[in-house]
């Protein structure tokens, strides 16, 4: 319980973080200086009565309060037991109330007493309560903001800690789709070399200038959607080559859109699949389609194809490569994205509506 109280006692023992506490301390304590020394004129009505009192009595409050929080600063805190802790700070502004009442009864005793405006007998019961309250209401705020600092800590901490879990979950993304498709365009090459030599030294080439893309950006996570573009039409190229005549595209890009940011091998993905059930659609040739449009600060990308849409499944949930899409969406914008399949007459149509900017993880 009460490692929620260490932040502040933690604090003292560093330079820089202390600052805090003491300039609060000083500030405090002269505040308390100065009320107290109106209301000690208001009571006694003697104004050098109460000057005395308030400078043998508030500096020494200050020493005492200074010295129990770095007594306590340097006590294990984790290995206290609560119960401990709220008796010892009782007992302590116990007994500093009784010295500085007692204190304050032998100054008050240096005054004829026809000097003073109060009955006799009634000094030292008047300042064992006055700061039996102060000193009460000092460790209250102590404690109260040590416990505010350390969940304040302790939320800092946990967000640090999903940060970076999503961020190696991000990574973990990225790396299964970079291998698989490195995969796939290795494997066409190979299919190529025995028929078509030249059309595999060419695939080889274009695919050499899209992983130094894919390098380049490596560990970026975001990339604007020109460049997207870029890197999909030199896959779609290499693309081209395997398919000769039999695979066409056309890209429809409203300029608005160039300099939007999107996830990293996003556009990627969707002209992958489009492609991949494309070439199942029994026809003698297909071609993909790439469009973007701004609204407002939604982007809206869709990558259609020929081919009827199969049957409906949880896309978060489902896996390969529109799985793996969809998580990473979901991490990068969180309830502000919205991926859909869909289908519009013979062809089947991807779209991704991404709205705002994205998280910076």
């Amino acid at each position: 319980m009460f490692t929620i109280f260490s932040p502040i006692s933690q604090e003292l023992g560093r330079d820089d973080s202390s600052q805090g506490f003491w300039r609060a301390q000083v500030v405090g304590w002269v505040f308390l200086a100065i009320i107290g020394f109106g209301i000690r004129l208001a009571v006694f009505g003697n104004a050098s009565a109460a000057f005395w009192l308030t400078l043998g009595l508030e500096p020494l409050a200050f020493a005492l309060t200074s010295a129990a929080a770095v007594f306590h600063g340097r006590r294990p805190a984790r290995h206290t037991a609560p119960i401990l802790v709220i008796a010892c700070a009782v007992l302590l502004c116990v007994a500093a109330s009784a010295l500085l009442a007692s204190i304050a009864y032998g100054i008050h005793q240096l005054f004829p007493s026809e000097s003073i405006r109060i009955l006799p007998g009634n000094q030292y019961r008047l300042g064992f309560l006055y700061y039996m309250g102060i000193l009460s209401i000092w460790t209250l705020v102590y404690f109260g903001v040590g416990a505010e600092l350390a969940a304040r800590t302790e939320r800092m901490s946990k967000m640090r800690a999903e940060t970076r879990a999503l961020r190696l979950e991000l990574e973990h993304l990225q790396q299964q789709i970079e291998p698989h498709f490195l995969f796939n365009a290795l494997n066409t090459i190979m299919a190529e070399i025995a028929e078509r030599p030249a059309v595999a030294e060419e695939m080889t080439r274009r695919l050499a200038n899209y992983l130094r893309y894919s390098l380049d950006r490596r560990g970026l996570g975001m990339c604007t959607l020109e460049e997207e573009i870029e890197a999909a039409e030199t896959y779609m190229r290499i693309q081209a080559l395997r398919f000769d005549t039999q695979f066409q595209y056309q890209c429809e890009i409203d300029p608005a859109t160039l300099d939007m940011n999107m996830p990293h091998m996003t556009l990627q993905g969707l002209v992958e699949n489009a492609i991949k059930h494309g070439m199942r659609a029994d026809q003698g040739s297909f071609m993909i389609s790439i469009r973007t449009r701004r609204h407002g600060d939604e982007l809206i990308v869709e990558v259609d194809n020929p081919g009827e849409l199969q049957a409906p499944y949880d896309l978060a949930q489902g896996g390969g490569g529109l799985g793996n899409l969809c998580r990473r969406l979901a991490l990068r914008y969180p309830e502000r994205h919205a991926f859909s399949l869909s289908q519009r007459g013979d062809r089947t149509v991807a779209e991704i509506r991404l709205r705002g900017e994205p998280l910076a993880l």
